[in-house]
């Protein structure tokens, strides 16, 4: 019954946070999107519930998934932004001004994610 209410909790948050991703409400200040940060998260935490749900490991690897994902995109996306802004000899500050493409640094953080879920694999299988 636990691993149902997770599995729950864990869906309607993911679903949320994409419906949110994909246009902001009216409640929230408009139409406009939350941005690529939080799109390339969502992107992490679907691959999360397929990886959990074909695996069939713990549900409750969502509680260190949801954040390590998080970390993992706001890493390699604020790289990206470094990165941007000194390859192109703008200031700190318009690091804050720049809109990220939704794809820049998704495949970085795809990849250490993917190894990330490998090893949470091989963990749940050796005990």
């Amino acid at each position: 019954m636990l691993n149902l209410i997770i599995w729950l909790i864990v869906l309607f948050i993911t679903v949320t946070w994409t419906v949110a991703v994909i246009f902001k409400p009216k409640k929230m200040g408009g139409e406009q999107s939350w941005g690529p940060v939080n799109f390339k998260i969502s992107i992490l935490w679907w691959i999360s519930i397929i990886f959990v749900f074909i695996t069939k490991i713990s549900p409750f690897y969502f509680i260190l998934m949801m954040p390590v994902s998080i970390f993992i995109i706001s890493y390699f996306s604020g790289k990206a932004e470094i990165n941007f802004a000194l390859k192109n000899k703008l200031p700190p500050e318009s690091i804050l001004t720049r809109s990220q493409p939704n794809t820049e640094a998704l495949l970085p953080s795809l990849l250490v994610y993917s190894i990330f879920l490998i090893i949470l694999y091989f963990v749940n299988n050796l005990s």
